[in-house]
């Protein structure tokens, strides 16, 4: 109930009992003063005294509960519905509203008012505040990795060279392992070098129309040797004959899928299974990466697409990983006007991951 409505029920009672006080009192004056009055005439004069009286006394009441309902709606509905009104568009777009005019509103809607704009301007300093820590790391982030990229560039050419020379079986095996290390090193370089790209807006696409289907069973196809080394199920399904055409950059669209279906089979005990499928409904298609893996615990829901954070049963199953893969997948998702989203699997282990794209119109 607004608070229009409520003045308006508090107000209709209080007419509803004056009105019958003046009934009241007019049968009392009438059954009172009456029998003190002899013949038809004075009766007459005095029923009719006793009716202007009661007409009056309802108009004077009628007067004050339309006055005493507009001063309420003026001066206190009024002021709380822009407080409130102020309140949800603030929740809803975090914009700073501006000063609120509140007239002759009492003090304790006043003093309200005063919190809530003393509230926003804190919200707004340490949003400034965590928008210049964000700024400050992705500068040392890039920073960072500019300048790793090139000696670690260097130490794997290095590396590579040194296997071309006549080694010992124990030199090779180091020089391999080393040379492993190094492609790591710079993929996370690379990893690096993308989150800055993305947080300073400059992460630039090739958008082009494609096959989604087509381009989710090349994926699926890269990942059958890892499938089978790992012992794990790997299957791709299309729901339905025809394939959905939609606009992305296919690079970046094929790095979101391999980073879902290389996790759903790392993550995916031996003689699990993966299934990716492909559903296109109206407007939207979707991709599932459905794996009967170790699952998503319910604390670390909230955090899963959080730069750099890797669930504690992730780092127990797979201690490489950066934690910035989905962090990435989701963003690319995004920008493509799409989305990534994951859920618990009902029946059994395990996760699914839904990426939705727009299909092209």
């Amino acid at each position: 109930m607004s608070i229009k409505l409520f003045i308006a029920a508090i107000l209709s009672g209080v007419f509803a009992v004056s009105l019958a006080c003046i009934g009241v009192a007019a049968l009392f004056l009438k059954d009172t003063i009456g029998p003190l009055l002899v013949g038809i005439e004075e009766n007459e004069a005095l029923s009719m005294l006793v009716l202007e009286t009661s007409l009056t006394s309802l108009f004077l009441v009628v007067l004050l509960v339309a006055l005493l309902f507009y001063a309420l709606g003026k001066y206190i509905a009024r002021p709380i519905r822009m407080v409130t009104t102020a309140m949800q568009s603030f929740a809803q777009t975090g914009q700073k509203p501006g000063p609120l005019t509140l007239g002759w509103a009492p003090s304790e809607i006043r003093s309200l008012a005063e919190e809530f704009t003393k509230f926003t301007e804190t919200v707004d300093e340490v949003h400034k505040h965590d928008t210049e820590v964000s700024r400050v790391k992705s500068d040392f982030i890039s920073t960072a990795a500019h300048q790793l990229r090139t000696p670690l560039t260097g130490i794997r050419w290095a590396l590579e060279a040194l296997q071309m020379e006549q080694l010992t079986e124990n030199q090779k095996t180091l020089v391999t392992n080393a040379v492993e290390k190094s492609h790591q090193l710079v993929a996370v370089v690379g990893t690096l070098l993308d989150i800055s790209s993305i947080e300073s807006g400059k992460y630039k696409y090739d958008f082009k129309p494609a096959e989604i289907d087509k381009v989710v069973s090349d994926v699926t196809r890269d990942f059958e040797p890892l499938a089978v080394k790992s012992n794990v199920s790997l299957l791709f399904e299309k729901t339905g004959e025809e394939s959905a055409k939609v606009l992305i950059d296919q690079e970046r669209i094929r790095w979101v899928l391999n980073n879902l279906v290389e996790n759903a089979i790392q993550y995916t005990p031996a003689g699990g299974s993966v299934r990716v499928t492909t559903e296109l409904a109206p407007g939207r298609v979707y991709v599932r990466v459905h794996d009967t893996g170790i699952g998503i615990a319910q604390e670390d829901k909230g955090n899963i697409f959080e730069r750099f954070y890797r669930a504690p049963n992730a780092i127990a199953k797979e201690n490489g990983g950066n934690g910035l893969g989905l962090y990435i997948a989701r963003t690319i998702a995004t920008d493509h006007g799409g989305d990534l989203n994951f859920d618990t699997n009902k029946a059994g282990p395990g996760t699914t991951f839904t990426l939705s794209l727009p299909i092209a119109g």
